[in-house]
């Protein structure tokens, strides 16, 4: 099951700050930029308020770190919701760099979240993504995905 529930709300500055976090992680490595800045954008406009701040002047601020505090999402869900959102985005490209693992799990500490949550959440988005593969035709294409998202990184 993939931890992004419907039912895991964020306030208006939770949003801004999930999706500044996003951006970190998109900004590392320049291949793929488009395609996880697509998945950012979807993300912070999905039921835009009136109130909020426009997704290209987040883009504009991109490199720059989002201030995170433990107290930014004082619930674990919240923290969930984040973390596997930055997963996505860093599998977005079809790989999960180094470099794109030690921003996540920069992230997920600056939210106060440990590293054994952030490991079965980097699990479960493994196992998500590989499900989305099950119903190809070719199997051993399916195979060499798999043993490449179990790869370690590092």
């Amino acid at each position: 099951m993939l931890p992004l529930n419907d039912t895991v709300e964020l306030d208006l500055a939770q949003k801004v700050l999930a999706t500044r976090a996003m951006l970190e992680i998109a900004q590392i490595d320049a291949g793929h930029v488009a395609e996880e800045i697509a998945l950012i954008r979807a993300f912070y406009e999905a039921d835009a308020e009136p109130a909020q701040i426009p997704f290209d002047s987040l883009l504009s601020t991109a490199s720059q770190a989002a201030p995170l505090t433990e107290d930014s999402f004082p619930a674990a869900e919240q923290r969930d919701l984040v973390i596997s959102s930055c997963l996505m985005v860093a599998y977005a490209d079809g790989q999960f760099s180094p470099a794109e693992r030690t921003a996540a799990l920069s992230i997920a500490s600056r939210i106060g979240m440990p590293a054994e949550r952030f490991e079965a959440l980097d699990g479960i988005i493994q196992d998500h993504l590989l499900s989305q593969l099950a119903n190809l035709p070719d199997a051993a294409s399916v195979a060499v995905v798999g043993a490449e998202l179990a790869q370690p990184v590092g």
